[in-house]
């Protein structure tokens, strides 16, 4: 499902390593490491504290201006979820965890 997601610069390094530190032969680390930094961004704040997304990723999320978003902490990132997906995501997710092995349902 269509979903921003939100890394630090930590978050961000941490995946370069992954990448730079993997078995891959050199042109397919050249692919991944071309694909992770084409499909980031940078973003900022403004004066009154709003995130501001760029318009491409907000509509290829599903996000509307002035619309209402989701924000999912995700360990080393977040995610920004247009309501109506994150609603789809955790119907999805509790038809998949009838039987919750770690007991955290």
């Amino acid at each position: 499902m269509p979903v921003i997601k939100v890394l630090t610069q930590e978050a961000f390094d941490f995946r370069v390593k992954i990448i730079e530190d993997s078995d891959l032969s050199p042109g397919k680390k050249l692919d991944k490491m071309g694909n992770l930094y084409m499909r980031c961004r940078e973003a900022s704040v403004n004066e009154q504290g709003k995130l501001l997304i760029p318009k491409e990723l907000s509509e290829k999320a599903g996000i509307a201006a002035e619309g209402e978003v989701v924000l999912a902490g995700r360990g080393l990132h977040f995610e920004i979820w247009s309501k109506a997906n994150h609603a789809r995501l955790l119907a999805i997710a509790d038809e998949d965890e009838d039987e919750d092995e770690l007991g955290i349902n």
